[in-house]
């Protein structure tokens, strides 16, 4: 097994890819139609994080999974790391953040910085979001 963080610039590219080489990959309706919006399914995964057009996950893959999503067009692992049980998460989120370009591709999706938000009783607090969005157990 293999865990990766993977990042993908045009998401709608990728399902058109999908759908002509991998139709199996993207859920459908009774109709054979495409449910909207588009799900990609059959490898387990955190809930992806979206910004308009790109989109992030952090994946679980079989070694076969791995050879058709870490050569598919479109997709971009950021880090992976083998799967070695508690602990992966840490070598994978290590892995992405050593690396500067990844990081920025990955900010540019995932917002870690803080922000101010309302605190119910009529003031602010920052909330500061977690480095990672998602690891698997």
């Amino acid at each position: 097994m293999i865990d990766a963080i993977i990042f993908v610039p045009v998401f709608s590219q990728l399902v058109a890819y999908l759908d002509e080489h991998h139709p199996h990959l993207l859920a459908r309706d009774d109709d054979n139609n495409l449910i909207m919006p588009p799900v990609v399914q059959r490898f387990a995964r955190t809930p992806a994080r979206v910004n308009g057009d790109k989109l992030l996950a952090y994946m679980r893959l079989t070694e076969e999974q791995a050879e058709t999503w870490l050569d598919t067009p479109g997709v971009e692992v950021l880090a992976q790391a083998p799967y070695q049980g508690n602990g992966t998460g840490n070598v994978v989120y290590e892995q992405l953040f050593a690396d500067a370009e990844a990081t920025a591709k990955y900010d540019s999706v995932y917002d870690r910085s803080p922000r101010e938000v309302d605190d119910g009783e009529g003031g602010t607090m920052t909330i500061t979001p977690p480095d990672k969005f998602g690891v698997m157990a």
